[in-house]
């Protein structure tokens, strides 16, 4: 069985930043795909605390789209699992995982050990061992961008993404620039604009080419 485990306080409080910090509705699945945490439901729990706070109005606002999407997430869960089965790769879980963030969550976990019991119940072996091996490959992606999240290069990356305008973008940059001023950080970022929503794709592509740029490894356009 896959464990799943509940999140620390650091991590759900970077979270709750992240989400505030949002400049755009449209912003919001690319930064589930990069903190799944997001559609958990101890995260949605102590989202709704927080924003319970009078002077939190952009959290509240937040939180609604974070409601809806979760609302959205429930309806894919059947295209998910069929993904989740299908994929015979790491990469193809990970492609998944792009498009279907909620696969990374406890929840969905759970639903696929339950779905894999049931198949074994059934005595059909070969799909519960098969929904198990996917379970082991989730996890893996799971522990790693969680993992990400909370490194300093990451969270260096997450702020030039983020960041209000390019001006803002160019002020990050400069102030971790030992961070994001070298190949690995461009192959992580690339990394994580992969598979992004449609609606975000084109201001997170221009941050990328922003980064290149900053780096001498393209000419402004």
């Amino acid at each position: 069985m896959i464990e799943t485990h509940s999140p620390s306080y650091d991590t759900i409080q970077t979270a709750l930043t992240q989400l505030t910090g949002l400049a755009d509705r449209a912003d919001l699945p690319a930064l589930v795909e990069r903190a799944p945490i997001i559609l958990s439901d101890d995260f949605f729990a102590a989202a709704q605390a927080a924003a319970a706070d009078p002077a939190a109005a952009i959290l509240r606002e937040r939180l609604q789209w974070l409601t809806e999407l979760r609302q959205q997430a429930e309806r894919d869960v059947p295209a998910a699992v069929q993904a989740v089965l299908a994929a015979t790769t790491i990469e193809e879980l990970r492609q998944v995982a792009d498009q279907w963030p909620l696969t990374l969550t406890d929840a969905f976990v759970e639903a696929i050990e339950h779905l894999a019991q049931q198949f074994a119940d059934a005595g059909q072996l070969e799909i519960a061992d098969r929904l198990r091996q996917r379970l082991v490959g989730l996890a893996q992606l799971r522990i790693y961008r969680e993992t990400w999240t909370e490194t300093p290069q990451g969270k260096a990356i997450f702020a030039f993404l983020n960041a209000e305008d390019d001006a803002a973008a160019l002020s990050v940059f400069h102030t971790h620039r030992d961070l994001l001023d070298h190949p690995e950080a461009q192959r992580t970022l690339d990394d994580v604009l992969r598979g992004g929503n449609p609606e975000s794709q084109q201001r997170l592509e221009r941050r990328r080419a922003l980064l290149r740029y900053l780096r001498g490894e393209e000419q402004p356009q």
